[in-house]
């Protein structure tokens, strides 16, 4: 903490009743007691400390020394926090040698000030009615096995989620398999990863063209993506039956095409089966299978566990972040960032010592033994947390159930449009995976 303080340069040049290194702490706390007015989380943070050392600050008081401290801090903090957190000894980080990591936006709301809404803006509705709170727009990569956080960028949510994945390529690394939506199958944003040496394993469009360069015997093909100038030559000659070679020159990135089928029957006996496609830079079909890789697919699935940790089991459901300034809002951030990060940092390390699968320990009990070690002032509060994730009763079954949730409207606008939200309930489901041949040769 003073470390990150003085790098800042928001060292206090008098002593204080709240030091610097001490409001750090209580932003933080923010983040963890987020249920609580700045009292109540002063209170929690202090419960444990002798009474007569501890001061008494009012609300303005503590309102004024975070405005004093700024954001510089706890970004720097959080700085030197994120990053993969698995090494080789836990399990479910690494497929065949590969750091399975993935990527995806989201948005979380802020306070409705005039300070917030006309920096963050709120987003569109389909009514003439504004939407109540402006939001931000967060973008993070994250570790799939750890569910880690390995960089994060936010901004106001004109800011798309394409260019702030752009800026999370410093992030990526060779040795990492970084898992993708349809919402990032561009030409540019390809070639922009792949540029930095990690693989690739992205869902793509289905109008996107894939024409069949190379068929590969497990039924996978190969093809090329090319930017828009060159995709047009590529229909072109797509159009006049491939009677002539390729088209020279063309700027096109070559990858490897899995299209498999995807059967989900729910309780009631419905089924229903819908067609999936990825692109990889990973082209030998025999060192990288793609039954595979079909499978590996769902694991992109974890980043959205992870921001459920981050915006749910953290934050607090139906929670805005509460400061109403700009640069408030940056701070509280960076501190949720921080503390989610610390927490999966636990969890690994609890995890990796007891040979145990991350998935299988509980970020809520996590949350809770941490609140606790807070409030005591704990100092036995690592060992602690380790026994009681990994105590038998709080651990997770090996295999997750299977079950669907579609998607609906949840938080309607209207108090009495209570049928878009039918069927909103989780339902037990059988998923069926399979690798489909594909035999012709223009547009699959």
């Amino acid at each position: 903490m003073d470390e990150v303080v003085h790098a800042a340069g928001r060292k206090e040049r008098r002593v204080r009743l709240l030091p610097a290194r001490v409001v750090v702490y209580f932003v933080l706390a923010m983040a963890l007691f987020t249920d609580c007015g700045y009292r109540g989380v002063w209170a929690a943070l202090t419960a444990g400390l002798p009474g007569t050392l501890v001061p008494d600050p009012s609300t303005a008081a503590l309102r004024q020394a975070r405005r004093r401290l700024g954001t510089a801090p706890l970004a720097l903090l959080f700085d030197r926090l994120r990053g993969p957190l698995g090494t080789a000894d836990t399990m479910g980080v690494f497929w065949r040698g590969l750091r399975l990591v993935a990527w995806d936006g989201t948005c979380l709301e802020v306070a409705d000030s005039g300070a917030n809404i006309a920096h963050f803006t709120r987003h569109g509705v389909r009514t003439t009615r504004p939407a109540g709170y402006p939001q931000v727009r967060l973008t993070a990569l994250v570790e799939c096995g750890t569910r880690a956080v390995i960089d994060a960028v936010f901004g106001p949510l004109r800011h798309k989620e394409l260019p702030q994945a752009h800026d999370l390529l410093p992030a990526l690394k060779p040795g990492m398999l970084l898992l993708a939506d349809r919402g990032y199958d561009g030409f540019e944003a390809i070639r922009d990863a792949a540029d930095t040496g990690a693989d690739l394993l992205w869902r793509v469009q289905a109008g996107r063209l894939l024409p069949v360069i190379h068929p590969l015997p497990d039924g996978t093909y190969l093809t090329l993506i090319a930017d828009r100038r060159s995709g047009d030559r590529l229909a072109k000659w797509l159009h006049r039956g491939r009677i002539t070679p390729l088209p020279p020159r063309l700027t096109a990135i070559t990858m490897r095409v899995i299209s498999y089928e995807v059967t989900v029957t729910d309780s009631g006996g419905t089924r229903r089966t819908s067609t999936v496609r990825l692109v990889t830079t990973l082209l030998d079909p025999n060192k990288h299978p793609a039954c595979e890789l079909a499978t590996l697919y769902h694991q992109r699935w974890e980043i959205e566990t992870a921001y459920y940790g981050l915006k749910v089991t953290l934050r607090g459901a139906d929670r805005v972040l509460r400061s109403h300034t700009v640069d408030g809002v940056e701070q509280e951030l960076y501190a949720l960032l921080t503390v989610f990060q610390v927490t999966r940092m636990a969890i690994t390390h609890a995890a990796t010592t007891a040979g145990i699968d991350p998935d299988r320990l509980s970020f809520t009990i996590a949350l809770r033994t941490a609140r606790h070690t807070v409030i005591r002032a704990d100092a036995s509060g690592p060992a602690r947390m380790a026994a009681i994730l990994t105590h038998t009763r709080n651990l997770a079954a090996p295999r997750r159930r299977s079950r669907t949730s579609p998607r609906c409207v949840k938080r309607t606008l209207s108090p009495y449009a209570y049928n878009k939200t039918r069927g909103s309930v989780g339902h037990k489901t059988t998923v069926t995976t399979t690798v489909t041949l594909l035999t012709r040769t223009a547009r699959p």
